[in-house]
This record gives structure tokens, sequence and C-alpha cells, in this order.
């Protein structure tokens, strides 16, 4: 069953995350960073930075989130067997470090097809406390042979 074209542009519940250092240290070491300033505040505070800074990939945790959200509303009509992550990306304003209180409203960006597969953007604007855009984060999913099938 294809996707449900009509819901390009929904929003979905607002996320928040509060990026602490404990978070931010075990994210950093998930993924292998050894680079002190995503591990000791001292290190950050010594390049300018106000705290500890999140590897640039942390947005992730609250991409997640915002799948999670979208994947499951049964007006999308998603077969979550048939998905494959298909790409992730960022468009940075400023790092973010630790401290800070993040704010995410994801939304469908963008739902299209490629021969038999469609494609599902998930786009979300990631604020801090006082409303100034930290990063855009977009993920797309592909929905492996849904695209025109019934």
């Amino acid at each position: 069953m294809p996707l449900n074209q009509s819901l390009k542009g929904r929003e979905y519940q607002e996320l928040r995350l509060e990026v602490d250092r404990d978070r931010v240290t075990r994210f950093s070491l998930a993924v292998g960073e050894d680079d002190p300033r995503y591990l000791e505040a001292e290190a950050a505070r010594a390049e300018g930075f106000p705290d500890q800074l999140a590897f640039p990939t942390f947005p992730t945790v609250l991409g997640i989130l915002a799948s999670a959200q979208i994947v499951v509303d049964p007006e999308l009509g998603m077969d979550y067997s048939r998905v494959v992550h298909g790409e992730q990306a960022f468009e940075w304003r400023r790092p973010i470090v630790v401290g800070d209180r993040l704010f995410a409203t994801p939304r469908i960006a963008d739902i299209y097809a490629k021969g038999p597969n469609e494609f599902l953007v998930i786009e979300a604007e990631v604020r801090d406390a006082d409303g100034e855009v930290v990063c855009v984060a977009r993920s797309t999913l592909l929905s492996r042979g849904t695209a025109g099938s019934s």
C-alpha cells in the first residue's frame, strides 16, 4: 500500500531534550569520538565554548524520537517491515553544548516515489530555549516496494 501523500507538511508533537553531560559523554564514546572537546568541559572551554560540546550527530537522539512518532501514524500507512534508513543530514547554525535545552517539532517534509520505492523525508528545526535554530535535522526513510502498489 502506498504512503499517504496527503500527510506532506503534517507536524507532530514537539520533542524536548535536556543536553546533560552524561548523555553527551555516553554518545561521544558510543560513536568512538576521543576529541577532548566532546568528553571534557575544560577542553571545550579552553577553545571558547561555554561547556562540553555534543558530537555533531547528537541530534540523532531527537531524530529517532521524531521518526518513532511518524512511522506509527496509522494515517501514513507505513509497513515498518519494509523500511530501511536512507539518509541523515544536519544543517548547523551553532554547536550544541551541555546545558542546552532543545526543542523540535518533527514534520513530514516530503513523500515521493522512485521506481517501486517510496521515500519519506522527516524534518525538524532544532531550537534552543531562546527559540534560536541550532540546526535543521533531516532523515529519509525508504519504504521498499510500496510505490503504486495496492
